[in-house]
């Protein structure tokens, strides 16, 4: 069994030391926000405002990484501007055939719901009319 010493209270001392420390800096805080406050200052509140020097900074880099990462591709393109052109409204009309199609047949759909629901409207109301018609012997 190892004795720690009395002053440790199962602490090595180099914890003990840190614990020691953190308590002088929270009393150093107190005081310098009690003095404050004696002196009628208001108690400091961290602030949030936003900087727009960091703010300009990052749009410049942002803006700048765009500009060479879009050289990089147009210099490492696999096909010629005109090829990739081509390319590109071949894709467009394909995906624009291919809503045309889906808006159609949904039309389709739609259409032909309705009309089974005239139709079973109809058929509801044939149906009324005959049980509401008074039977003549």
């Amino acid at each position: 069994m190892s004795y720690a010493g009395p002053a440790s209270g199962g602490r090595s001392s180099a914890a003990s030391s840190r614990a020691s420390q953190a308590s002088a800096s929270t009393a150093t805080r107190t005081r310098a926000a009690r003095s404050r406050a004696e002196r009628g200052f208001p108690a400091a509140e961290p602030t949030h405002e936003t900087d727009w020097a960091q703010v300009a900074v990052f749009g410049a880099g942002l803006a700048l990484g765009i500009l060479v990462g879009a050289g990089a591709a147009l210099l490492t393109a696999p096909r010629s501007g005109a090829e990739t052109r081509a390319a590109l409204a071949a894709g467009a009309r394909r995906t624009r055939r291919g809503a045309q199609r889906r808006t159609r047949d949904a039309w389709d759909d739609l259409r032909h719901e309705i009309r089974s629901a005239n139709r079973a409207l109809r058929r509801r109301q044939q149906r009324r009319e005959l049980e509401s018609e008074p039977e003549y012997e």
